[in-house]
């Protein structure tokens, strides 16, 4: 490991700790029994409170525990060296809150096995869900007793209420998409949902950071375009490695005990008639994608072939959105480069 790897390393575990006390104390308000859901939730895969943090190192790059609040912290750090902790923390904790929200009810609205729906059921999913989405403003409100200016916290309120709108908008496009063909689904359709959703997302951890630490107006634009850029760029990129794993039939996967939620979600995905990019650029070589896991083994071989060419496409497209963000991080780093860490959270 290089010695700037090293460092990233340390950084990020020493800041890893910070956010997690302050997660514990913001969920420690809540009921005991509700606690443990909550809880439950926050040590899912790549959550904060996820163990054990062995990945930073990693042969194969993978993004550490609670990449979403770190983000947001590294950020508010970056514009501001001498950030009050207490301050800067409450403001990532509610990322790391929201963004677990988020997903157990895509894990819901999807219909996807995860470990914890089958864990503790689906009733109790979204209980867990509306706690941490509380929770999350909760963390910005709890502001007012650390002396920060009102017109700060109505600003991240109000950003953070604007990102739920834009993804929820997002995810419901995606489940209307379901009973469309992909043939009639166009390209900028896709993009526009990704947008919405994981874009949506990362553009609120950054521009959060960026408020936090004080940026004017166009350096918190700035970030909140790199944000979005590299939120696409992940969603591209992610439902790339979903198909390719499934073409692949992958005997081991990254996460172990999720390998069997994985492949039934990527299947039920192509059932359910989920519009992903590569799935769009496929339906235009194969027309007949939506019983791809039931057809002969001439058609699933043809499916299978143009799903690869939608994979490599999709992912020529990601790189541009990748390339784009690095215009982004260039254009804010004229100012002040970013640290060894927060360039190893964007990867870029």
């Amino acid at each position: 490991m290089s010695n700037a790897s090293q460092f990233s390393a340390s950084s990020i575990a020493a800041q890893q700790g910070i956010l997690r006390e302050r997660l514990h104390r913001l969920v420690a308000t809540l009921h005991p029994l509700l606690q443990n859901d909550v809880v439950h939730a926050l040590k899912g895969a790549g959550k904060l409170l996820s163990q054990p943090d062995t990945e930073i190192g990693a042969l194969a790059p993978v993004l550490p525990a609670g990449m979403w609040s770190l983000l947001t912290l590294l950020i508010a750090h970056h514009l501001s060296p001498d950030i009050h902790p207490e301050y800067a923390s409450s403001v990532a904790v509610a990322v790391e809150c929201f963004v677990c929200a988020l997903d157990l009810l895509d894990d819901v609205e999807d219909e996807d096995q995860t470990p914890i729906v089958r864990s503790i059921g689906i009733p109790r999913v979204l209980n867990a869900s509306t706690a941490l989405l509380t929770l999350s403003y909760q963390a910005i409100l709890s502001l007012s007793e650390q002396a920060i200016e009102p017109a700060i916290i109505i600003r991240l309120l109000n950003t953070l209420q604007e990102c739920a709108l834009t993804a929820t908008s997002g995810q419901h496009r995606d489940l209307l998409a379901e009973s469309r063909s992909a043939g009639d689904f166009s390209h900028e359709e896709c993009i526009e949902i990704a947008s919405g959703k994981a874009g949506s997302i990362m553009r609120l951890a950054c521009r959060l950071g960026a408020i936090c630490g004080g940026a004017d107006d166009t350096l918190c634009e700035q970030f909140s375009e790199l944000g979005k850029l590299l939120g696409i760029a992940h969603q591209l990129d992610n439902d790339c490695h979903d198909l390719y794993y499934l073409l692949q039939d992958e005997k081991d996967a990254v996460i172990v005990e999720a390998t069997d939620t994985t492949r039934t979600s990527i299947k039920s995905d192509l059932k359910r008639g989920k519009k992903t990019l590569p799935v769009v650029l496929a339906a235009e070589i194969s027309t007949s994608l939506q019983k791809a896991a039931e057809n002969s083994d001439g058609e699933s071989r043809r499916q299978s072939k143009a799903l690869q060419e939608g994979i490599i496409t999709t992912w020529g497209i990601c790189l541009l959105y990748r390339e784009r963000a690095r215009e982004r991080l260039q254009e804010i780093e004229v100012q002040k480069p970013v640290s060894p860490a927060l360039h190893f959270l964007l990867g870029i």
